[in-house]
């Protein structure tokens, strides 16, 4: 009676099959040079390249297996034994349509949880370039996205965003996000038009959907709502006071709405109660109001001034007027700060929020100093500014 071989014994004997063929292949006989010689005429010393080949000493059932096991670790919160497995199981079978790509994927879920992004991002990548047509590839897109949106990788965000918005099988809180996303990184990159254009993609969507009427908006809303927020802020960045515009005060107000809008949108962002983007979006707000005191503050005095007095009057009334901006955009950082801490987000835009109260802090003590400077006390300059505004028609 033949005995069945055990499974070590088993698995001994398949490697020593294996090593001898592959022992075989690398020892040809002697006859071997002379067939080689009377093939074609190939130049001597040419290197023929052959692609690799994998062998693996596991079957797809046992693969499967342990598949499984690291699917066992992941969800027991064992992320680095999980990256591990699923890497060696890419090692191990790393053209297979069933194992390679969930394998990528989940490989890719468990470096991004132990904060190994740059790992991640190349896990999911892989995905969707080796296997794009996989239902996992969308998923990959979709996290390597969030990811360069984290770490601000603009031009690489608008790149993954585009392949996801050309996709056919994306639902509509997907689409909705990749278009936002996409809008997201070409605001950053200058093309100002083309991301307006994605934005209202996105718009449409919501609107056609109805989505976000009621309760708490979803957060792929509020990533539509910060890259508006960012179309419209630096729109309305871009009209300056220096030189002073024939018109200044149509061009104050036209800088001012832009303001407003820009806000309504950071505000709408806000509303979906995510900590990151509410971050995001009350630096940015707060940084609204500090750029704006910045450039008002570059209006040179007016022709009229033409004394010393007038020129120190014109200063004084400038720094009482407009220093509101200054106490405005102190309070949206010092509210994402509070945020930051209140939530636990700690993401740079907390980081930035807290080094722009500190100076906004400082500038608003600037101010009072430059006031107290002067020769008119802040009652006798408010007072000018009265009598100006009771002047206007």
């Amino acid at each position: 009676m033949i005995k069945k071989l055990s499974a070590s014994r088993a698995v001994s004997m398949s490697g020593l099959l294996a090593l001898t063929l592959a022992i075989g292949c690398a020892a040809p006989t002697a006859a071997a040079p002379k067939a080689a010689a009377a093939g074609t005429d190939r130049p001597a010393g040419r290197t023929v390249e052959v692609p690799g080949l994998v062998v693996s000493p596991y079957s797809e059932a046992e693969l499967a297996v342990e598949f499984e096991k690291a699917r066992a670790l992941l969800i027991a919160g064992r992320r680095r034994e999980a990256a591990d497995a699923f890497d060696r199981l890419v090692r191990l079978a790393p053209d297979s349509a069933l194992l390679a790509p969930p394998s990528l994927l989940d490989a890719g879920i468990a470096h991004e949880d132990l904060g190994e992004r740059d790992t991640a991002i190349d896990r999911y990548r892989e995905v969707a370039r080796r296997f794009p047509a996989h239902e996992t590839a969308k998923q990959a897109l979709l996290r390597s996205a969030r990811i360069q949106a984290d770490l601000e990788r603009w031009r690489e965000l608008a790149a993954t965003s585009g392949e996801l918005v050309a996709r056919g099988d994306l639902t509509v809180l997907e689409a909705v996000e990749a278009h936002g996303q996409r809008a997201l990184g070409l605001v950053e990159l200058g093309s100002l038009e083309d991301a307006a254009r994605a934005v209202m993609d996105a718009r449409d969507l919501i609107e056609k959907n109805r989505l976000g009427e009621a309760g708490k908006p979803p957060t792929e809303l509020a990533v539509v709502a910060f890259a508006l927020g960012e179309v419209r802020k630096k729109k309305s960045e871009q009209v300056t006071f220096s030189p002073v515009p024939p018109s200044l005060a149509d061009v104050l107000e036209q800088r001012c709405v832009g303001l407003l809008d820009a806000q309504a949108a950071y505000s709408d962002a806000m509303r979906s109660l995510d900590a990151h983007w509410s971050a995001m979006a009350g630096y940015r707000v707060g940084q609204l109001y500090q750029q704006l005191h910045h450039d008002v503050m570059q209006i040179l005095p007016p022709g009229k001034a033409d004394s010393l007095k007038k020129k120190q009057l014109f200063e004084g009334a400038m720094r009482l007027r407009y220093r509101v901006l200054l106490e405005k955009g102190l309070k949206m950082m010092d509210g994402t700060v509070r945020l930051g801490q209140r939530t636990g987000e700690s993401s740079p835009w907390i980081a930035r929020a807290e080094e722009a109260k500190r100076d906004l802090e400082r500038a608003l003590a600037d101010e009072r100093a430059a006031l107290a400077r002067l020769p008119f006390s802040e009652a006798e300059i408010q007072s000018a500014l009265d009598g100006l505004a009771s002047k206007k028609p």
